[in-house]
């Protein structure tokens, strides 16, 4: 992490009676800067206003939020570079119990991160998933949101560490494909994609949602509907996508390998075509 901002004053400590420490009281996104710029701000601005409405906090003006964390990058010394902008909004300080006044005044903190580099490589030949042994729990208010409250997918992502997957997909308790522990999923048969429905659990992610409105313009029918683990062997192509690396094929998960990446080599080119740099290959 280069900088971290809290109300344009550099943070050294958080409090320990913030309730985004002591409950994982709040938000956060993480938005891509490519060439200056905050790419896809305008989802991710959507996705933390509705977050603070569910959690009943103050967002502050979306002028303030913008103009704090642009400023954190130039101030930063990743300026002019490629870099993650993160931030965190929480319900602030607050005594000790979880009970708290509704419409509660945040506290932000404002960050930069050198961005994620992927192998361009996986770009071409495709990354390996696994499905994960941790699954998330389902009926949340919370579903969709990007809250402190990331354990699940912690826990699934330590299932990865030292193997060679690129990426885990969780489940729900019913073994419906939810999403990856950073990324969405879709799957292709024939002309028409799937993905799964994630009205119980999992994130909205601002890639799936701006793939999604690009997917108007080419001749695909998109459906949005439970898919269980044991129906991936019976699609035809698959590929994940997030807000950093964009869109990247997937060639297999566990046993079940795909063998072509046609129709996702014409979503990827789509997809660069809409800004997103890392899908020209």
């Amino acid at each position: 992490m280069y900088n971290c901002f809290s109300n344009n004053n550099i943070i050294n400590n958080i409090s320990i009676e913030d309730r985004g420490l002591q409950y994982g009281d709040g938000l956060f996104e993480t938005i891509a800067i490519r060439k200056g710029k905050l790419r896809l701000w305008e989802y991710h601005l959507s996705r933390l206003k509705k977050g603070c409405k569910i959690l009943s906090l103050k967002i502050p003006s979306d002028d303030f939020l913008k103009k704090s964390i642009i400023n954190t990058y130039h101030d930063s010394e990743l300026n002019h570079s490629p870099a993650i902008a993160k931030i965190i909004i929480t319900a602030g300080k607050g005594k000790r119990g979880y009970g708290r006044k509704k419409n509660t005044i945040s506290s932000e903190l404002f960050s930069i991160f050198p961005a994620t580099q992927v192998d361009p490589i996986n770009y071409k030949n495709g990354v390996e998933l696994t499905l994960c042994k941790t699954r998330l729990a389902v009926n949340s208010i919370t579903a969709g949101l990007k809250t402190l409250n990331r354990l699940e997918q912690v826990l699934a992502k330590i299932e990865l560490e030292g193997t060679h997957f690129f990426e885990g997909l969780t489940m729900d308790p019913e073994n419906n494909i939810i999403c990856g522990t950073m990324s969405n999923i879709f799957f292709i048969k024939e002309n028409k994609i799937y993905t799964p429905c994630l009205k119980k659990c999992g994130v909205r992610g601002v890639m799936r949602r701006h793939l999604l409105f690009c997917l108007n313009k080419l001749d695909f029918l998109v459906r949005i509907q439970p898919i269980k683990a044991g129906d991936m062997q019976y699609f035809d192509e698959a590929f994940i996508v997030n807000s950093q690396f964009g869109l990247l094929p997937v060639k297999k998960c566990d046993d079940i390998k795909w063998s072509t990446f046609k129709r996702t080599r014409k979503i990827m080119s789509l997809m660069a075509s809409n800004n997103i740099i890392e899908c020209s290959i």
